[in-house]
């Protein structure tokens, strides 16, 4: 019953996040033709101080409202009063903090852009709590139809906005848009009323601060970034990192983003079966990160590629940061899937002391990289703060659940291996069959058509391959095959 439950849900929100997806990448697409790197890097900065502002006094409440066993109408209208109150906190830090903003980076146009998306909190803080009924039901139909909602209004006011004016403010007010779509779109499709109160604050502090202080870390870490970049490359070259970036934030929306709402609730459902939690763990890490690392991968292979038919020439060393960023995506992904399961177990705040870790680390690292080596360090240092994370979600994991670190790496050992020998096949062909290649529309579909296939075979073959060799146990190939089968016999 849960394995289909988490198999529905995921298929309701994959079907929703590729489609609001598709449409946020083609918003990102036409951005970028009509806006300049310069602009993308000034964006990146304001969203960096919402992202502080906002991590301040982050409580997440909606996740624990779904971790709760039981959810009364008092803990609904708890968690609509917090977000209310977070909002108008955030909206009023973001004011405050415009003017340090513009002193630090010495652009006067960060002023307004940051008080302008103020709104944008104090929008999302009105949204309905008691859409999060649903998620703990493991009914996503909704959840997917919000998403695909809030895209289509953000793209519309984006392009809109770009086509009329060419102007950077096409991008905030976009984000502000999506936002009211969302919070109105909670109540149509949650028609309930959430009322002002607070008798259950308590119930939300324990849980919510640590995962609150969790994202504080990773707030800092990720502002560290575009302000370092910002700060010693310019914000052309933070817009080239910005945009690469987004490549593998949709990766990380349309992949990891439903199985960790789905896999959430399935946790927190059945958080007093250690054994079944251990079981469910295992095969969901399995089965999605043989989906989630060839995709990664592929796409980090193939970013010269990528970047240059959906982007143009302008856009070069954005091909770089894809490089880097979609297997940085895959590791992060991977250790929010451990995430996911330590939160549902109540255990935030042993993320917490680690997560911490990571952002301490991940300044002083980065901040030698880009002054030393400029883009290449910075990439560099991201990796390497990734590569960090994830071992330290596998030792919180085993913390929390008993599983060893060997059974964890083992489970996902056949995956790594098929995606390292795909990484080689692929380079290996660049270099044999397309050396010297130029860069036209048809040069570069035709490269990536030819490698695609090369690496989607490399990778299929030696995963299969490796299955066999290792006695064929239960995984997802055995999946794969059963639905091969019943395809067939109904042939």
């Amino acid at each position: 019953m849960l394995k289909s439950q988490i198999l529905r849900g995921t298929s309701w929100l994959l079907a929703g996040r590729f489609v609001s997806n598709a449409l946020g990448l083609a918003s990102t697409l036409i951005a970028a033709r009509l806006l300049v790197p310069e602009d993308f890097g000034l964006m990146a900065i304001a969203m960096s101080v919402f992202a502080i502002a906002g991590s301040v006094v982050e409580l997440p409440v909606g996740a624990a409202l779904v971790q709760m066993k039981t959810a009364g109408k008092d803990d609904f209208d708890t968690a609509w009063t917090i977000n209310l109150l977070r909002g108008a906190i955030v909206a009023a830090l973001m004011i405050a903090a415009a003017w340090p903003a513009t002193l630090m980076t010495g652009d006067p146009r960060l002023f307004g852009l940051v008080t302008a998306l103020a709104a944008y909190p104090l929008v999302l803080g009105l949204r309905n709590s008691w859409f999060e009924q649903y998620i703990r039901d493991m009914d996503f139909r909704r959840e997917a139809l919000l998403d695909v909602l809030t895209k289509i209004t953000s793209i519309t006011v984006i392009v809109w906005i770009g086509l009329a004016t060419r102007s950077y403010w096409a991008l905030p007010l976009g984000l502000i848009a999506s936002g009211l779509a969302n919070t109105a779109a909670s109540y149509l499709l949650r028609p309930q009323l959430p009322a002002f109160g607070l008798k259950s604050f308590r119930k939300f502090f324990g849980f919510s601060v640590w995962v609150g202080l969790g994202n504080v870390a990773d707030s800092v870490r990720d502002a560290s970034t575009n302000f370092l970049l910002g700060r010693f490359l310019g914000n052309a070259r933070l817009g080239a990192f910005s945009v690469g970036s987004q490549f593998g934030e949709r990766l990380e929306t349309l992949l990891y983003a439903p199985m960790e709402r789905t896999l959430f609730a399935a946790f927190s459902s059945i958080q007093d079966d250690a054994a079944r939690v251990r079981e469910v763990y295992l095969k969901s890490i399995h089965a999605g990160f043989a989906i989630i690392l060839p995709v990664c991968a592929g796409m980090g292979l193939l970013a010269p590629e990528i970047i240059g038919v959906a982007l143009g020439p302008n856009w070069r060393e954005a091909a770089l940061v894809l490089t880097f960023a979609a297997p940085i995506t895959a590791l992060y992904l991977l250790a929010g899937l451990s995430n996911s399961l330590a939160n549902a177990l109540g255990h935030p705040r042993a993320l917490f002391r680690f997560k911490a870790l990571s952002a301490a680390l991940h300044v002083p690292v980065l901040a030698a990289g880009v002054i030393s080596f400029g883009m290449t360090g910075a990439l560099w240092a991201c990796a390497f703060t990734a590569l960090g994370w994830y071992l330290c979600s596998i030792h919180v994991v085993a913390k929390v659940t008993g599983l060893t670190h060997l059974a964890q790496i083992a489970v996902v050992g056949r995956t790594a291996v098929s995606a390292l020998a795909m990484s080689g096949v692929v380079v290996s062909a660049r270099t044999l069959l397309f050396a010297g290649s130029g860069d036209e529309l048809a040069d570069l579909l035709l490269r990536a058509g030819v490698l695609a296939t090369l690496g989607a075979l490399t990778y299929v073959t030696a995963h299969f391959a490796l299955w066999q060799a290792s006695g064929r146990h239960e995984g997802i190939e055995t999946n794969v095959l059963s639905v091969l089968n019943r395809r067939i016999a109904t042939l």
